[in-house]
Parts: C-alpha cells; sequence; structure tokens
C-alpha cells in the first residue's frame, strides 16, 4: 500500500519545511506555495526519499484540486489523510487610517484560500474514511491590537472557518484544529530582521511540527479543536 499523502500550503523553508520532515516517515509529501517547485530547494528537504516528495505550484482555488490529482496519480492508490493551511495572513500592520479598503481585501484573501483550500481537502478526507485538516492561526486570531485591523479580520475569518467545519465535520471522521502560534518563530529571516533571540524567546520551527503532529496522531475520543503555542519567555 502507498503511504497517506500530506498536502501542505505554505511549505516554506521554515515551519512549512519543518512539518513536512516531521511527516516523512509516514507520509507522501504534497507540497505548495506560490514559489513552488522552482524553490524546493529552499526547503532543504534533499536527504527525504525524493519520490515521496512532489511539489505544486498554487496559483488560486483550482490549483489544489489539481494537486491532489496530480500526486494521486503520482502515487496510485494514495490517499489524502493530512491537510494542513499554513499560509499566513500578509503583513500589512499600520494605523487604521492610513490602510486602503485593498490593503484589507489583500488580507482577506488568506481567508479566501484557507476556504478554497478546506473545499479541496475535506471530499478527499473524507474518501479517505477521515483524517486532519490543520489551519495555522496567529494572536490576532483571537484579540484585535491596535494597529492591526487590515490583518486580524481575516485571521478572525480562518479561525471561525476551522470551528464551523471542526463541528460540521468531526462526526465524518475529518478532525478540524486550528493552532494559534504566539510568538515569532526562529527562522534565518526573522533573525535577519531583529537579530537573534535568546533561548525560549522565540519558537522553534522543529518543536511547532512536533504539536502538529501530535494533532494528527490524536484519537477520536480526545480531539483537539484549538490550541495555541508560544515560547516560554513570551508575554501574553
Amino acid at each position: 500500500m502507498p503511504p497517506p499523502i500530506a498536502l501542505i500550503y505554505g511549505a516554506g523553508p521554515g515551519t512549512g519545511a519543518a512539518i513536512a520532515r516531521a511527516l516523512a516517515p509516514t507520509h507522501a509529501l504534497l507540497l505548495m506555495s506560490r514559489s513552488l517547485p522552482q524553490s524546493i530547494s529552499r526547503l532543504a528537504l534533499d536527504d527525504l526519499p525524493q519520490d515521496r516528495v512532489y511539489a505544486h505550484k498554487y496559483t488560486g482555488a483550482a490549483s489544489f484540486g489539481e494537486a491532489i490529482k496530480a500526486a494521486q496519480e503520482r502515487w496510485p492508490g494514495a490517499q489524502v489523510k493530512v491537510g494542513v493551511c499554513h499560509a499566513g495572513v500578509p503583513f500589512q500592520p499600520g494605523p487604521f487610517l492610513n490602510k486602503s479598503t485593498e490593503d484589507f481585501k489583500e488580507c482577506l484573501d488568506s481567508a479566501v484560500q484557507a476556504w478554497d483550500f478546506s473545499q479541496a481537502v475535506i471530499p478527499a478526507l473524507l474518501a479517505a474514511n477521515g483524517g486532519t485538516l490543520i489551519i495555522t492561526g496567529a494572536t490576532m486570531s483571537r484579540r484585535a491590537g491596535a494597529n492591526f485591523a487590515a490583518m486580524a479580520g481575516a485571521s478572525f475569518a480562518r479561525r471561525a472557518l476551522a470551528q464551523s467545519l471542526a463541528k460540521e465535520f468531526g462526526a465524518q471522521g475529518v478532525h478540524v484544529a486550528h493552532v494559534v502560534v504566539d510568538g515569532l518563530i526562529a527562522t534565518a529571516h526573522v533573525d535577519g530582521m531583529m537579530g537573534k533571540a535568546e533561548p525560549g524567546s522565540r519558537l522553534e520551527p522543529s518543536d511547532i511540527a512536533e504539536v502538529y503532529l501530535d494533532i494528527i496522531k490524536q484519537k477520536p475520543s480526545a480531539w483537539t479543536q484549538e490550541l495555541d503555542i508560544r515560547p516560554s519567555k513570551e508575554k501574553w
């Protein structure tokens, strides 16, 4: 039997790649982003079996279904058992009166993408007799700070989507979880902007990935719908 497929949208060189690495021993990896497959080398997954990795470009709503179809042709008989929507909300902070409607719409598009992703993944999970769908959130998924009006609405919408889907599809074997990532993630990009940080003040991508793996392994009698994770020194 071929391994089950894990679809990761927002597969970048930080947390997305870490989630892929955590799932690699048990799943075939279907990776998506706007820059894939051209940027696959940035994910540093060369040590993984390359016949278990397939990268597909995100070009809009239809590309999710196209990627699933292509992956199942690549791995005949394989079923999608995991979907992770990790692509974040565009970074658009700033005073409300300085932001435009277009800024707001750009942020809201991340909620539309989570919607499109879920509409493609849930039928595949149902066809596989269940599986896990995880949507990544942020601190502003639950509380909106000053100067984050353009971003917070989209984050709230993604959280609401995850909650609604969990209630609609849980009894059919689809575990939908929303993960609030509360704090800065220790990536090369963040380190380059803000400098190195002391231990315990930033989230490590590999540790985030372990949390996602724990969610995927949960038994149906004790599913998590939402959890929040933060480094030990984060103020909250």
